[in-house]
């Protein structure tokens, strides 16, 4: 005993020694060299051909939707059903290297290829299957919004409320809400989610829904990249619908004007007495453009299952308090053409996103939902727009602001529980998306300075609110304290409880995390 205990005194003060005299990045260094080998040693044992730094496909592989960011993955894998996520789960936890899953790749903050260096991505390209069953649609999360709307209408007229843009993964987009220009009729995308399968960090593969599995079922229905890795989706759909696409532009509004009109939109949009059908998908874009203040304000939106005359009838009251638009456009679209529309392409090809490699930029984005019971006050709108005419009228970053309607009326996702599922905002009256394409031009810190002063704007001028956020707007300089409060601010509790049982030691992991 005493030679046993001799020896590790030897080899602990030979450690204490070793650690004097080499720096901790190099024993860092040292560790994560260490769990690197170890994790690709056990790729190649599950059968996978892992794209590590070195490869000639890395670059291209590892590059994210957001090119402000650099982060370098340990390793990229490309399973081809459950059964390899669920390796490629396991290779990550007994390695010690945290796990993330890339359905899209159009994270804001690019946390599907870890937020940080050193992570696992697994990545959901080859999980693609498509069915329909009758009204209930089964997707992988290797699809896109894009090859769900066009399967799904040229498999029976079938639709559902998702986003606009082709590209953007159903992995995501459907896990922390989704939303759509449908949505006050049919819910978020989370909420016609009637099912999914998920691979949790113990690479069990399981079935999660309201019956089976509910608590899992519930957060990653809202909090889907905390919880697993979702490898598909089943979806109780809808028969696609034909509409009016409507914009009513006012170029020659300055900000006063366009102040005055977002205080008419709210109140329009959440009359208690006329109450907007939920039909109507509705918005307002703000972006630079041909105007004698450089800016441009516009009020559109899709009028589902209407005719012009009920879409002309329904915007009369809005409009007189807007005055004269200086464009109108309304135009009678089919389902698909609606969704080309909303989308800013004009062939269904374009739809099919294996056909060509998606877009990439390099921009800051962020986020607030003004609350139902406290609309936007004067002020605060009135700092607003002259923020977006002021600063934004000649700044060199490319940016636009849209406002969603979420509330209003009898819309579904107001109506529904507020514990539905994890998505923690259902007391919104809209959203406010604020983006700026940062160009070489700006700095990384100015761009985002810029764009966050308009969000500023608005908060600052109603401080006894306490806005949050949406996380498919993900905002990179969030601290998780910061993203908690925002986006989960009565869930974080239930989510962190189920992170601890479903993911103690924290495989699935972003820097936004519970």
């Amino acid at each position: 005993m005493r030679g046993t205990f001799a020896s590790i005194v030897v080899l602990s003060t030979a450690s204490v020694a070793l650690g004097a005299l080499i720096p901790y990045s190099q024993l860092k260094a040292r560790s994560y060299r260490h769990a690197r080998s170890g994790l690709l040693d056990c790729l190649d044992s599950a059968g996978f051909d892992p794209v590590v730094e070195g490869d000639s496909a890395y670059a291209t592989d590892a590059s994210p939707f957001n090119l402000r960011f650099n982060w370098k993955p340990a390793a990229l894998v490309y399973p081809q059903d459950s059964a390899g996520v669920a390796a490629a789960i396991k290779c990550g936890a007994d390695n010690g290297v945290k796990v993330n899953a890339r359905s899209g790749g159009h994270s804001y903050a690019a946390f599907a290829l870890g937020g940080e260096d050193g992570h696992l991505t697994v990545s959901l390209d080859n999980l693609r299957h498509l069915s329909l069953d009758g009204t209930a649609a089964t997707f992988g999360a290797g699809n896109h919004l894009g090859d769900v709307a066009l399967y799904l209408w040229e498999n029976g007229g079938r639709a559902l409320a998702h986003g606009t843009c082709p590209y953007v993964g159903v992995g995501g987009h459907t896990g922390q809400g989704g939303f759509g220009l449908p949505s006050r009729a049919w819910g978020l995308l989370a909420d016609q989610i009637t099912s999914l399968e998920i691979v949790t960090a113990d690479g069990s593969i399981l079935t999660a829904s309201k019956t089976e599995n509910a608590d899992l079922f519930w957060a990653a229905t809202g909090a889907g990249a905390s919880f697993g890795i979702i490898t598909s989706f089943t979806a109780e759909t809808h028969a696609a619908l034909d509409s009016i696409a409507f914009a009513y532009t006012f170029a020659d509004y300055g900000a006063a004007e366009a102040s005055a009109g977002l205080q008419a939109w709210q109140a329009f949009a959440n009359d208690p007495v006329n109450k907007l059908d939920t039909a109507v998908g509705l918005q307002i874009h703000v972006n630079p453009g041909l105007s004698p203040s450089g800016v441009v304000f516009s009020v559109s939106g899709v009028y589902y299952d209407v005719d012009e005359a009920t879409v002309n009838s329904t915007f009369a009251p809005l409009l007189a308090q807007l005055g004269t638009p200086s464009d109108i456009f309304l135009e009678e679209q089919d389902w698909i053409t609606s969704v080309l529309y909303l989308a800013g392409v004009d062939s269904v090809l374009q739809l099919n996103t294996t056909l060509a490699p998606d877009t990439h930029d390099t921009f800051f984005a962020t986020s607030t939902f003004v609350p139902e019971a406290a609309p936007m006050t004067q002020a605060a709108s009135d700092a607003l727009f002259a923020y977006f005419y002021g600063p934004g009228a000649s700044s060199a970053v490319e940016w636009f602001a849209i406002f969603d309607l979420y509330g209003g009326g009898d819309s579904v996702i107001a109506l529904a529980d507020k514990d539905t599922n994890a998505f923690d905002a259902r007391d919104s009256l809209y959203s406010i998306q604020y983006y700026g394409t940062i160009p070489a031009s700006v700095s990384d810190a100015d761009g985002i300075a810029f764009v966050q002063g308009m969000k500023s704007a608005v908060e600052i001028n109603q401080a006894k609110t306490q806005f949050k956020g949406y996380v498919n707007y993900i905002d990179s300089t969030y601290t998780a304290d910061e993203a908690h409060t925002r986006y989960y601010p009565t869930h974080t509790e239930r989510l962190t409880a189920l992170k601890d049982q479903y993911d103690p030691n924290r495989v699935i992991n972003f820097p936004q995390d519970f």
